[in-house]
């Protein structure tokens, strides 16, 4: 039996002593372990938990995580500093963004095909215009005849995570978390939202008013993602009491629902979630507690691995899967590496001239892959 110092946790969040680095190291590794697959195949009909169980992938798994995770952190910032708080995201989330941005356009487009020199004036504003509204770069003849021809699949939900970024804000000042009740009954609407939208009615109204959501994003995953990301912020704000066996219910849980395509995205924000920050804040395994959470390359190796993978594959169009994973995690970790001493890690050396003696925020911007 757990005693009740492993069995049970309120861990502030600005506790060191917690896995998140670990885990979204881990899911960084998840999406290229789904991804690649996919952009060998152009399908995912090798994507191992798609072909496992028919419904997600480990992709959209480690999205939820990372959202998860973000809501739980973003929303711990806000509580402890919010005159700061949109300073701090800026430099968290754009620095480390614009570079792979810059390089995917300048170095990674040239070497796939494109000649930048026949690019208009129209298309360099188009460009940087996307740039600054955080959305991934598109550039014509990138990497043709590839299954997958997108020069950065994975920054699509980096808009999606600044959304949330504003949605906790405003939840902060309208003085939501304070009210624990409301922000409860706001969740719950959420997640009845999420079920409705899977009817067939609620898909074809989304479909038919995409045009308009321009600056929310594609309803259904603003939806979805936004829903993860508060899921997260309850457990800062309830700062519920984990429990081992609680946890160990919900594993058996979410491998259940797993099975069932209108069960198993909601399972896994839900008893998913549960498991996710019982194991964020119970286990205290050395390697689990230190692996990224003084250098945290997640962001970088999120953001490095889709153009590192299409690299591999436009100059190696045969490459065994398992070769082309290892290849992308390896050069993906040493850009990931790169990115966090070079930018990130000097940006955010920045909060602390905001107030003497502040801690420094490593609260990632989540991070998934081509659309689920």
């Amino acid at each position: 039996m757990d005693s009740p110092a492993s069995s049970t946790s309120r861990v502030d969040a600005s506790s060191r002593q917690n896995g998140f680095g670990a885990l979204r190291l881990l899911f960084a590794s998840l999406v290229i372990l789904s991804h690649a697959p996919q952009m060998l195949d152009g399908d995912m009909s090798r994507e191992p938990i798609h072909r496992l169980f028919g419904n997600l992938s480990f992709g959209s798994i480690a999205v939820d995580g990372f959202f998860l995770i973000s809501g739980y952190l973003i929303t711990a910032s806000f509580v402890s500093d919010s005159g700061s708080y949109a300073w701090k995201r800026i430099l968290r989330i754009y620095p480390g963004y614009i570079v792979c941005y810059l390089l995917c356009v300048l170095v990674v487009a040239p070497l796939g095909g494109v000649d930048l020199g026949n690019l208009s004036l129209r298309d360099w504003a188009i460009l940087f215009g996307r740039m600054a509204i955080l959305k991934l770069p598109e550039m014509n003849g990138v990497f043709t005849g590839l299954p997958t021809p997108a020069l950065n699949g994975s920054m699509w939900t980096i808009i999606y995570e600044a959304r949330c970024y504003i949605v906790a804000a405003l939840l902060g000042l309208s003085g939501l978390y304070r009210h624990k009740g409301l922000f409860f009954a706001l969740l719950l609407f959420l997640l009845a939202a999420n079920i409705l939208i899977l009817t067939p009615a609620a898909q074809v109204a989304a479909s038919a008013t995409r045009a308009v959501w321009g600056a929310l994003g594609e309803p259904v995953l603003t939806l979805r993602l936004t829903t993860v990301f508060l899921i997260g912020s309850a457990h800062r704000i309830f700062s519920p009491r984990y429990r081992g066996w609680v946890a160990a219910v919900c594993v058996i849980a979410l491998v259940a629902a797993l099975f069932s395509a209108a069960l198993s995205e909601l399972a896994v924000m839900t008893v998913g979630g549960y498991a996710l920050f019982w194991t964020a804040l119970n286990v205290k395994l050395r390697p689990f507690l230190t692996i990224n959470s003084k250098d945290d390359i997640s962001y970088g190796v999120y953001l490095y691995a889709w153009p590192i993978g299409m690299l591999i594959l436009w100059f190696w169009r045969d490459v065994p899967l398992p070769v082309f994973i290892l290849a992308t995690l390896a050069g993906a970790v040493a850009c990931g590496a790169v990115s966090w001493r070079l930018v990130e890690r000097p940006a955010l050396l920045l909060k602390g001239k905001l107030r003497r003696g502040q801690s420094v925020d490593t609260a990632t911007p989540g991070g998934e892959l081509a659309p689920p």
